[in-house]
C-alpha cells in the first residue's frame, strides 16, 4: 500500500518546532548544570510559588528524544487531519482545552493526595498528555481505522483501549503514577470538549443559560431538533465520513 503522508500546517509545525527547539535547548543547557524542567515545567510547588505560565509551558518541553519523535509524528498526522477536518480555530481550541484541562486535574491531585510527598515539587512535563489525547480523538471518530502499536496493527478503538488500559496501570501501581493520571486528565478533558461541542443539545443548554441571564432576554425560544452526530466535528455539516481512510504506516 502506498504510503500517505497528509500537509502540516502552520499551527503544528509552530508546535513541533517549539518542542523540538526546547529539548535542544534543555540539552545544551543540561550541560552546564542548568535544568529547564523547574522553570517551564508544571508542579504544585511552582504554582504555589507564583509560575502561573507553566500551566501552559509544561506541554511544549519533552523529556526526552523519543518523546520529541513519536509525538511530533503524531502532531504530523493525527494532529493535521484532526485539523483539516475541524478547521484551526476548533483544533486550537481542542488544544488549549487538553493543555489546561490537564494541568488543572494533575494539580488536584497533588494538592489532594502528595501535598507532603516530593510530588508536590517534581514537574511535570511534556507533550505526550496532547498526543494521548489526539489519538483518543482519532479513535473515537475513526473506530474502524488502522493505527500501529509499535510494529502491531490495531483497529483505532482497541489501539485507544489499550493506551487508555496501559495509563490506569500506571497511574494504579506505578511510584510516579500521578503523572499517568495526568495523562488520563488529557484524554478526559479532550473526549469533554468533543462532547460539548458535538452535541448541539448541550450547546443549546450553555447558549441559553448564557442569554437568559440578563434581563430582556427571550424566553421560551422553540429549539429546533437536531441529529447528533458521532462526534464528527466538521465545519462542513454535509461532509461525509470516510470510515476506510487512509492507514499510515
Amino acid at each position: 500500500m502506498q504510503m500517505q503522508f497528509p500537509s502540516m500546517s502552520p499551527l503544528n509545525k509552530g508546535i513541533v518546532i517549539t518542542f523540538v527547539a526546547l529539548f535542544l535547548l534543555g540539552s545544551i543547557l543540561t550541560q552546564s548544570g542548568f535544568a529547564l524542567s523547574p522553570l517551564l515545567g508544571l508542579s504544585a510547588h511552582a504554582i504555589s510559588s507564583g509560575k502561573i505560565w507553566t500551566l501552559f509551558t509544561y506541554a511544549l518541553l519533552p523529556s526526552g528524544f523519543m518523546e520529541c519523535l513519536f509525538d511530533g509524528l503524531i502532531f504530523w498526522f493525527i494532529g493535521s487531519e484532526l485539523e483539516m477536518m475541524w478547521g484551526q480555530r476548533r483544533y486550537a481550541y481542542f488544544l488549549l482545552t487538553i493543555v489546561f484541562g490537564a494541568a488543572l486535574f494533575f494539580l488536584a491531585l497533588s494538592f489532594l493526595f502528595f501535598s507532603q510527598s516530593s510530588v508536590f515539587a517534581f514537574p511535570l512535563h511534556g507533550p505526550a498528555g496532547l498526543a494521548s489525547a489526539m489519538c483518543v480523538a482519532y479513535g473515537i471518530l475513526f473506530p474502524e481505522r488502522t493505527m500501529y502499536f509499535f510494529f502491531f496493527p490495531l483497529q483505532a478503538k482497541w489501539f485507544v483501549i489499550l493506551l487508555v488500559g496501559m495509563n490506569l496501570y500506571h497511574g494504579f501501581f506505578s511510584p510516579s503514577g500521578i503523572f499517568a493520571w495526568a495523562q488520563i486528565g488529557s484524554m478526559i478533558s479532550g473526549t469533554a470538549w468533543m462532547l460539548i461541542v458535538s452535541n448541539p443539545n448541550l450547546k443549546s443548554v450553555i447558549t441559553d443559560k448564557f442569554n437568559s441571564s440578563g434581563p430582556g432576554a427571550p424566553q421560551n425560544k422553540k429549539r429546533k431538533k437536531r441529529k447528533v452526530s458521532h462526534l464528527h466535528i466538521v465545519e462542513d455539516p454535509n461532509a461525509e465520513d470516510d470510515e476506510e481512510g487512509p492507514t499510515y504506516h
